[in-house]
């Protein structure tokens, strides 16, 4: 990426709407759309007031013909997204005018922009710190409320500050650490190695419990993975309807209708779930068929939660002790489905049959939707105890940045374990440093271009 030059993209999805809108941003960013722009009133971008809005048409450079009519906002660096010039044409949602819009910007000077490039460059040019920028791209993908609040809670630089305090303490025991080395014999310069072992190992426990939280913020983000089980003909395929409130599932009196596992997504008080309509479970004698059993076994192996559905009206069978003897109980729901055609119906006479221990039980009916705000109940009790509120210590961190948090806890560690066999006291400040580096590796500080790639590659082509 070259920030010397200007960059231009398409910020909206294409598709019809009543507005999209086309981005440019760089040095040529006002020269560029002058050409292209024209008013009644004859008005020059390059002299309008930053900030502002200009109704006016598009036309092909020496044509009098226009291509649309635009509203263009004009945002004069260093206040903007990217620090640059940054303009926005705001065409007509159409694939049509965007893209001829686009092409004439391109033709003009603009290259089209990389993936991530607008919001690389906010980050290389000081508006967002690493951290920040990341944070962009999830609340693009926000899929609930909870996670766009804590990406925007990122957004705004909770992490960065939180990292920020961690090593400006870490800098303070540094600066002591080099007055004790470079004055070892002068007796006031000394701090007790008991006193440094307390504020790293203080140091230490906090970024740990920072990854503890960060455990609970990755589940508003990507949600729990929950397989519906069952023998055939219990009612799984309309429990995922019901639940989705959508026909996504083959319903069938038949057995064995769904042959493969049926993945959907779905928002339940506000924590996202990926479902999973499996396979009946029974013996088979088809291949096709065999397959979609071993798939919805496997499926109910690595599922986070599991929905193991019982006809109500059928009774306990066989099969479904087979089953049953297969299953975690403790991250299971024991479902009692088609309780609209039982009458008296007693939960523990199946419990009695199958065995105790789910971690619920629920009665439902999934085609009349009798019982489905108990079953959502028991699936948010299971997430989060009953309480699904926003925790505002919780931090949305990816792979990446809890493996780098964890090395820089073992550098503290190795710190304070080199304090405690009485080890130099350079040895203890090169720890230290490794450590407060690994921070600042996540605020963005040395980090190679292939590394910056990698990040912003996640990113839409408009962002």
């Amino acid at each position: 990426m070259d920030n010397q030059d200007t960059i231009a993209a398409i910020s909206t999805p294409l598709g019809k709407s009543g507005i999209g809108i086309v981005r440019l941003s760089g040095p040529d960013a006002l020269e560029i759309t002058r050409e292209l722009f024209r008013t009644e009133s004859g008005r020059d971008l390059a002299e309008v007031k930053s900030h502002t809005l200009h109704h006016g048409l598009v036309y092909d450079r020496g044509s009098d013909d226009p291509i649309d009519e635009a509203l263009f906002t004009v945002m004069k660096s260093p206040n903007t997204y990217t620090k640059e010039d940054v303009v926005e044409i705001n065409c007509h949602g159409g694939i049509v005018p965007l893209r001829e819009t686009l092409d004439l910007v391109l033709e003009n000077g603009a290259r089209p922009a990389e993936p991530g490039e607008f919001t690389k460059r906010a980050f290389l040019n000081g508006r967002l710190t690493l951290d920040q920028a990341k944070s962009v791209n999830d609340i693009i993908e926000s899929k609930t409320r909870f996670s766009l609040e804590l990406s925007v809670d990122r957004l705004e630089g909770k992490f960065s500050e939180f990292l920020d305090s961690l090593r400006e303490e870490l800098t303070s025991l540094l600066a002591e650490i080099e007055v004790m080395i470079d004055y070892p014999d002068y007796e006031d310069s000394m701090v007790p190695r008991e006193e440094l072992m307390k504020d790293l190992a203080g140091i230490r426990e906090r970024i740990k419990e920072f990854l503890a939280d960060s455990k609970d913020g990755k589940i508003l983000k990507e949600g729990h993975r929950v397989a519906i089980l069952g023998r055939p003909n219990v009612g799984k395929s309309t429990l995922l309807n019901t639940l989705l409130e959508e026909e996504r599932a083959i319903v069938s009196e038949t057995p064995g209708t769904t042959r493969d596992t049926i993945e959907a997504e779905l928002s339940i008080n506000g924590i996202p779930f990926l479902v999973t309509d499996t396979a009946g479970i029974r013996e088979t004698e088809g291949d096709i068929e065999r397959k979609g059993v071993r798939k919805a076994k496997e499926q109910g192996e690595e599922a986070d939660l599991a929905l193991f559905l019982l006809d109500a009206g059928a009774g306990v069978k066989d099969s479904d002790i087979k089953i049953a003897h297969e299953m975690d109980r403790k991250k299971t729901v024991l479902v009692l489905n088609k309780i609209d055609l039982v009458h008296n119906l007693s939960a523990s006479k199946f419990t009695d049959k199958i065995g105790g221990g789910w971690a619920d039980v629920v009665e439902l009916s999934a085609m009349e939707g009798i019982g489905l705000a108990s079953l959502e109940d028991a699936l948010t009790e299971m997430v989060w105890g009953g309480e699904v509120e926003k925790d505002e210590s919780i931090v949305l961190l990816n792979v990446q940045e809890k493996q780098m948090l964890r090395e820089a806890v073992k550098d503290l560690q190795d710190a304070v374990s080199a304090l405690e066999a009485g080890r130099s006291i350079d040895l203890v400040e090169v720890d230290i440093r490794e450590g407060r580096r690994k921070m600042g590796r996540l605020l963005g500080e040395d980090l190679s271009d292939e590394i910056l790639d990698q990040v912003f590659s996640q990113f839409c082509v408009g962002k």
